[in-house]
C-alpha cells in the first residue's frame, strides 16, 4: 500500500497515516511517497517496511556506510546534513509541545557538529565468533543476530585503527566469543581515546587474560590504558561488570580540553564527541551569569561542567553516584587549582536535599542520563529555593515530562539544541529555567 510521510519520528523513522492509523517506516524521509508492507500492526500503531520509494525527497542521498540499512545506528545517513538538523529540531518541537505545552519560539537554532563523520572518540561493542574468528560489531536492533562491522564511519579513524589492531592480537592469541553456558570467553571490546592516546577494556567472563597477550597489546602503539572487566551476569543492559582489574600502561586516561586537564577512568561518562562537548560546556557556562555564592551540579561525571563553570561561583559542589567518578572529579578539580570545586559520592536527590535544607543555591545544573530525572529529584527541586536550573537533557521525551512539572514553578526562558551525533536521531538539548515571578513574590511575603 501507499503511504506519505508527514513526520519524523523519534528513532529517525518516517511516520505517515492509513485510516488515521500511524505508521512508522524505518527508512522513509519526511514528504516521500512510499509503497510498503505492513509487517506488525497495533491497536494504536502499525509498523511498516519500504517496498519501494514512489516519490523520492530531495533530500535523499546515499549513504556512506554499506551497512546503514541493517546496523539501525544511523538511521538519518539517507539524509543531507542539514535535513537532518531540521528533522531533529522538529522533533524537539513536537514532544515538547506535547509534553509540556513548551512555546516552540523559545527553542533556538541547532548548533552543528563541526565533524560529520569520524567524530566519535569511543565505542563499547560486543565482540562474537563469525566463521572461526573473533569480531567485533553489533546485534541488529531487536535480535540476537550479530553483525560483523568492518568500518564505522562515525567512529574517530584512529579510533578504528585501534580496534582492529587489538583484534588481530586476540585472534592471534586464540580467544574466543563469549559462552553464557560456561561463563567464559570475551563478552565487549570497549576504547576511548584523546588525542593519540587509547583506554582500552576487554570484558569477559571468568578468564584470565594471559601475560603474553597482555605484552602484546601494550606494544599496540597509542594503547596508554588496559583493563579487564569481569562479567558474568546474563540479563542486563551493563556492558561493564562488576570487578575491574587493572592490567598494565597508566590507570587513567588524560584528556586536555582547552585550559582544563581532565583524567578518566574506564566507567566515568564522558560524552562522545569531543569537540561538540566543548561546545556544550561553553553553551552551558553562557547561560549561568557570574558573582554567584553556590552552584550546585547533579549527576556531575568527572567533573567537566563543574570546572568550566568555576569563575561562575564562590562554590561548585558536584553529585556523582559512580564512586569511580568521584575519585575522577576530585582529582580533576585538584590538577586544576579549584580549590572551591568538590565533588561528592551520593544520590542525587538525597543530596541535593541535604544541602538545599542547610544552604542557598544560585544554579542547579542537572545532566541526567536518558531516563531523565526521576519522582525524588522532582520533589526535591519543586520544594528547594534553587533561583535558576540549567537542564542538560540527551533525550526529548523525558525532557518534555520533566519541564511538564517544573513549570509548576519555573519558567522556561530558552532551549539550545546541540547536536552530538550525527546522522542518529539523537539531539542533546539545554534549557535555562528560572524561578516564576509568582514563587519569587510569594517567598519574599512570606519572609
Amino acid at each position: 500500500m501507499k503511504v506519505v510521510i508527514k513526520k519524523t519520528g523519534i528513532n529517525g523513522e518516517g511516520i505517515g497515516y492509513i485510516d488515521r492509523l500511524p505508521v512508522f517506516v524505518p527508512g522513509a524521509l519526511l514528504g516521500e511517497e512510499v509503497d510498503i508492507r505492513i509487517v506488525e500492526r497495533k491497536n494504536r500503531y502499525a509498523i511498516g517496511e519500504v517496498n519501494k520509494i514512489i516519490k523520492k525527497s530531495k533530500d535523499r542521498i546515499q549513504p556512506k556506510c554499506r551497512m546503514q540499512h541493517v546496523c539501525g545506528g544511523c538511521p538519518l545517513m539517507i539524509a543531507r546534513y542539514p535535513k537532518q538538523l531540521e528533522y531533529k529540531k522538529d522533533v524537539l518541537r513536537q514532544t515538547l509541545i506535547k509534553y509540556a505545552q513548551v512555546d516552540p519560539k523559545k527553542i533556538k537554532s541547532v548548533i552543528p557538529s563541526e565533524n560529520v563523520f569520524g567524530y566519535r572518540n569511543q565505542f563499547k561493542m560486543p565482540v562474537a565468533m563469525n566463521e572461526g574468528r573473533l569480531e567485533s560489531g553489533l546485534f541488529m536492533p531487536n535480535s540476537n543476530y550479530f553483525i560483523d562491522i568492518r568500518r564505522c564511519f562515525i567512529h574517530e579513524d584512529a579510533l578504528e585503527k585501534m580496534r582492529s589492531m587489538i583484534m588481530e592480537v586476540l585472534n592471534d592469541e586464540g580467544y574466543q566469543g563469549y559462552n553464557h553456558h560456561e561463563k567464559s570467553g570475551i563478552r565487549n571490546l570497549i576504547v576511548r581515546g584523546f588525542d593519540g592516546k587509547y583506554q582500552c577494556t576487554i570484558v569477559t567472563g571468568n578468564d584470565e587474560i594471559e601475560p603474553r597477550t597482555i605484552e602484546k597489546l601494550m606494544k599496540i602503539k597509542g594503547l596508554y590504558s588496559l583493563w579487564q572487566s569481569i562479567h558474568t551476569i546474563k540479563k542486563t543492559p551493563e556492558v561493564f561488570g562488576p570487578k575491574m582489574i587493572f592490567l598494565a600502561g597508566e590507570k587513567l586516561l588524560p584528556l586536555q580540553l582547552e585550559d582544563l586537564q581532565l583524567e578518566i577512568s574506564p566507567r566515568s561518562f564522558f560524552q562522545l564527541n569531543t569537540k561538540q562537548a566543548v561546545k556544550l560546556y561553553h553553551t552551558i557556562a553562557d547561560c549561568i551569569h557570574g558573582n554567584n555564592e553556590l552552584i550546585v551540579e547533579a549527576y556531575s561525571g568527572i567533573g567537566a561542567i563543574s570546572l568550566y563553570l568555576k569563575d561562575k561561583a564562590k562554590e561548585i559542589i558536584g553529585i556523582e553516584s559512580i564512586k569511580d567518578a568521584v575519585v575522577n572529579a576530585n582529582q580533576n578539580a585538584k590538577k586544576n587549582g579549584c580549590e572551591h570545586v568538590s565533588f561528592v559520592c551520593d544520590d542525587a536527590a538525597d543530596k541535593l536535599v541535604y544541602i538545599s535544607k542547610k544552604r542557598s543555591i544560585d544554579v542547579l545544573v542537572v545532566d541526567p542520563p536518558r531516563s531523565g530525572l526521576d519522582d525524588a529529584m522532582l520533589e526535591c527541586i519543586l520544594r528547594s529555593k534553587i533561583k535558576q536550573i540549567v537542564y542538560v537533557s540527551c533525550n526529548p521525551a523525558t525532557l518534555g515530562k520533566n519541564l511538564a512539572i517544573l513549570q509548576s514553578r519555573y519558567d522556561v526562558e530558552k532551549i539550545i539544541p546541540i547536536d552530538m551525533f550525527p546522522h542518529t536521531p539523537h539531539i542533546e538539548s539545554v534549557v535555562v529555567l528560572n524561578q516564576t515571578k509568582a514563587t519569587n513574590y510569594a517567598k519574599r511575603r512570606n519572609k
